[in-house]
């Protein structure tokens, strides 16, 4: 990640994006039960998932891909 030009900070959002993914699949496992076919039900169209996708999207937008000339 440094060699996309993340800083201190930027590990700490990722950080957070990880701490909120576990939050949410925990609170999908606990609604939707833990066996695989009614876990990924849970997370179809969840919008916490939906969210957390476009922040991520967004946050790592900002850096360039190395290998990847825009």
């Amino acid at each position: 990640m440094t060699s996309r030009g993340c800083l201190e900070s930027d590990f700490e959002t990722m950080a957070d994006f990880l701490y909120r993914a576990a939050q949410i699949t925990s609170a999908v496992q606990r609604d939707h039960g833990k066996l695989q076919k009614e876990f990924l039900k849970g997370l179809q169209n969840n919008k916490d998932i939906i969210d957390l996708r476009n922040r991520v999207e967004a946050f790592a937008a900002q850096f360039a891909m190395p290998g990847f000339d825009d």
